[in-house]
């Protein structure tokens, strides 16, 4: 659907589902969209319980609903035409996500970007906020190694150093998007190196035309209008470790999610060793029974 359309439908959506949560927004485009799949909108926060989801359906005047666990899809009329409908896909959060959902799934393929400038440094952004990976748990779990940092979108952007302001508006152009994820604390290029990407930035560069525009063109055009000298000073994963854990208070869950890791590791290595040794205790009490056998058979 045309920009225009789409942003009447959406605000107009917005006016009805607020009726029905107590929270309702709808993440910020990306940049030079100008036709849309569907409407996106995240709540939290129901008015009323038991919940309706028939009545949500009722005033949507949706033709069609299809329910998961955590998004309702709703085919609704196209505005002035017959037989053509828009989806609208509602995401129902809890109250403590709903911030960061909608801070997280703003300007599109944004946080691709920012994801690999930060994975470097033991950052990871999920659905569920900021996290700090534990190197020595992430060789074997990466899972398992995550310490939770914080959901606060104000606190990530001071900490990545972006503009707050630039970020709660829709920028203009992708060159726009581009130059501020660049200006991330974060940011190096060799982290876009095409040839070293890992397996899940690689699938971004088939799937995603903005994550691949920005490596094959972007960073390689910045790289050259921008001399050595003038970037960042060095900083490393250990550094911005020791950063994380003090500017959050999450020394002491670091130190105990990686004592017990240990302590897991040893009890597996342990059951391992005595494995081995009654295994190879087989091994020669059966070789020892073969010879024991094959004397008395060469004594008869």
């Amino acid at each position: 659907m045309p920009l225009a359309v789409y942003c009447s439908v959406r605000d107009s959506l917005l006016v009805q589902v607020s009726a029905f949560f107590q929270k309702a927004a709808s993440p910020v485009e990306a940049p030079e969209k100008t036709s849309f799949g569907d409407i996106d909108l995240i709540v939290t926060g129901p008015r009323s319980w038991p919940f309706s989801v028939e009545s949500l359906a009722m005033a949507l005047h949706a033709k069609k609903t299809r329910l998961s666990t955590a998004t309702w899809n709703f085919a609704i009329p196209y505005p002035d035409l017959e037989d053509r409908f828009i989806q609208v896909d509602v995401h129902v959060c809890n109250p403590e996500d709903f911030e960061w959902e909608v801070f997280h799934q703003s300007h599109g393929d944004l946080w691709n970007l920012l994801g690999s400038s930060i994975r470097p440094f033991g950052l990871t952004a999920n659905n569920k906020g900021l996290h700090l990976r534990i190197p020595e748990i992430e060789e074997v779990d990466r899972k398992r190694s995550q310490v939770f940092l914080t959901a606060d979108p104000d606190t990530v952007l001071d900490l990545l150093r972006l503009d707050k302001r630039k970020y709660s508006q829709a920028f203009h152009t992708v060159a726009d998007m581009f130059e501020y994820a660049c200006s991330n604390r974060f940011f190096r290029p060799e982290a876009y190196i095409k040839n070293d990407l890992k397996s899940n930035d690689r699938k971004r560069m088939v799937q995603r035309d903005l994550y691949r525009q920005f490596v094959e063109d972007f960073v390689p055009m910045r790289v050259t209008e921008s001399p050595e000298e003038d970037r960042a000073p060095a900083l490393t994963r250990q550094g911005m470790l020791e950063e994380a854990l003090d500017m959050f208070e999450k020394r002491s869950e670091f130190e105990t999610k990686l004592m017990v890791w240990r302590e897991e590791r040893e009890q597996l290595a342990h059951k391992s060793r005595a494995r081995q040794w009654r295994k190879r205790k087989a091994l020669a009490d059966e070789a020892y029974a073969d010879a024991w056998i094959k004397s008395i058979k060469s004594g008869d």
